[in-house]
């Protein structure tokens, strides 16, 4: 019986998810050390964060190209539509800019699948 219910409890995947981008400057591509601001909101423009920011500081970006790992918790992504804002700045710095468009985030088939599975358990 403790069994059953020790692992009734147990989750498979974490709240962290990958994001990649591709960042260029006036001049090409971005290459270097940049510190990466992303905050959650429910609507595309305008709104209140749904989630605190997640900074990444010194990610790595070459010929433009950068992955970031943003983890906003438990209970945040509960059904509805959300969308990510990514404000960005050479590292150290401190001169945030935001970039436009912000991205919507879309369901993974792992995540659908795991979704379901939490409907029929």
């Amino acid at each position: 019986m403790i069994l059953f219910f020790l692992a009734n409890g147990l989750r498979a995947q974490g709240t962290a998810f990958t994001y990649q981008g591709q960042l260029t400057t006036t001049t090409g591509p971005a290459t270097g050390s940049y510190d990466l601001v992303f905050t959650l909101y429910n609507t595309n423009v305008g709104g209140s964060p749904a989630a605190a920011p997640v900074t990444n500081s010194g990610t790595a970006l070459n010929n433009g190209l950068f992955t970031a790992t943003v983890d906003f918790g438990t209970g945040v992504f509960t059904g509805q539509t959300n969308w990510l804002d990514i404000a960005v700045s050479p590292s150290g710095a401190n001169s945030f800019v935001t970039l436009m468009p912000r991205q919507q985030l879309t369901p993974t088939p792992y995540a659908v699948f795991a979704s379901g599975r939490a409907r029929r358990d």
